[in-house]
């Protein structure tokens, strides 16, 4: 994903930051750790305070939630979560960046981390495109916390006026994207839901979809828990939209219920 990176001379100052968090300690993150080879020399420790900011926005908002250990990799044909645990048994995930674009790889880890997030399965594709969607989303959420964040606590005092960027990326992101009204939400998902469902990683179509969803989680960003329940149970082939959406909603808490049924009248299904 492209986007607005620093210059190589100004990346470089922000990697050389003196080795002092400022920030005050998060609730642990699952386990994890990084594989640290082919990001093109920037520093492992650097990578890793992105990397876990990044997965905090989200993370701060599952208390009690337990998770597999995840190792993150360097990859060469985009970002990917994979299925297939690796001998340690740890997700596996790859992310397609490297050097100093701090703002690639807190977008890239957003949305991998979100899959993990909605406990992702192996089944049928048919509303893939949904929880794409939402990873998108999820993306977008995560840039613009991490600007507020880094300007009040960044990882390194002196990454401090670095935090502006990501706001600016996740600005460029969206002017990228097909804008579609709120209330025509409905009518683009009936348009467009037999490309969504040949291709769930349409990115135009995700990101339209995603920046309406990025007005109901930015509304209420406690909401992310419910994504735990997404992948509740394996999607048979076939599957609904409505069907998909009503699983998640009767697994869900009730606490999360209402949310989830805001979501679905969003695309004009009752659930």
């Amino acid at each position: 994903m492209g986007g607005m990176f620093f210059t190589r001379r100004r990346f470089l100052a922000l990697g050389a930051a003196a080795a002092v968090p400022v920030r005050a300690a998060d609730a642990a993150l699952p386990a994890w750790r990084l594989a640290n080879e082919g990001w093109g020399g920037a520093g492992e420790a650097d990578i890793k305070a992105v990397l876990a900011s990044a997965m905090q926005e989200l993370w701060r908002f599952f208390p009690g939630r337990k998770l597999e250990s995840m190792v993150v990799m360097r990859g060469h044909e985009g970002p990917i979560t994979h299925f297939k645990r690796n001998d340690l048994r740890e997700i596996v995930i790859q992310l397609d960046t490297e050097g100093l674009y701090w703002c690639q790889y807190a977008y890239q880890i957003a949305h991998e981390f979100c899959h993990v997030l909605c406990a992702f399965d192996e089944d049928w594709k048919g509303n893939l495109w949904f929880e794409e969607s939402l990873c998108e989303t999820a993306s977008l959420f995560v840039l613009r916390r991490m600007a507020e964040a880094w300007e009040k606590s960044p990882p390194y005092e002196s990454w401090r006026s670095y935090a502006p960027r990501f706001k600016e990326y996740a600005d460029d992101v969206m002017k990228r994207r097909t804008v579609v009204s709120e209330s025509r939400l409905g009518d683009f998902y009936r348009k467009n839901q037999m490309k969504l469902a040949a291709d769930p990683v349409d990115r135009d179509l995700n990101g339209a979809i995603s920046i309406l969803l990025l007005r109901l989680w930015e509304a209420k960003p406690e909401a992310w828990e419910a994504v735990t329940w997404l992948n509740s149970a394996p999607s048979k082939p076939g599957e609904t939209f409505d069907a998909y959406l009503a699983k998640w909603k009767n697994a869900a808490p009730e606490r999360w219920q209402a949310f989830i049924k805001d979501v679905a009248g969003r695309f004009g299904v009752t659930v």
